[in-house]
């Protein structure tokens, strides 16, 4: 019994834990299960989303090259295109079809070198 008088003379500032108080901090070691479910609903929430969002993106992208490539391939035929017509005028323009053409549809010929030009 002296032992047992003399261990409470050493611990007399130490106050015991309620029922309330033990149970409460039981809980806050841990998470509770509505907390966890909760916390797990937002993540694959997030998940989800974040999936739809790169399927979306993916789905840009694929639209994108596809229009790029759309693009490249007119711009190709649009220079093709240039370059015939480009071919055609200096046909045009040059020295043979212009007498050719004077010489066809108001039949006018280039003079000779005897010929005496007048002004």
């Amino acid at each position: 019994m002296i032992a047992e008088i003399h261990s409470r003379m050493f611990r007399s500032h130490s106050v015991t834990m309620g029922m309330r108080q033990q149970v409460v901090s039981r809980t806050n070691a841990g998470m509770s299960r509505r907390m966890a479910r909760v916390v797990t609903l937002v993540i694959c929430i997030s998940l989800v989303i974040v999936f739809a969002f790169s399927l979306v993106m993916h789905w840009q992208i694929g639209s994108s090259a596809n229009r790029l490539e759309t693009l490249k391939s007119v711009r190709i035929d649009t220079k093709n295109k240039n370059i015939e017509l480009l071919a055609v005028r200096a046909q045009l323009a040059s020295r043979d079809f212009i007498e050719k053409r004077a010489k066809e549809k108001f039949q006018l010929v280039v003079p000779q070198q005897n010929q005496i030009r007048r002004m």
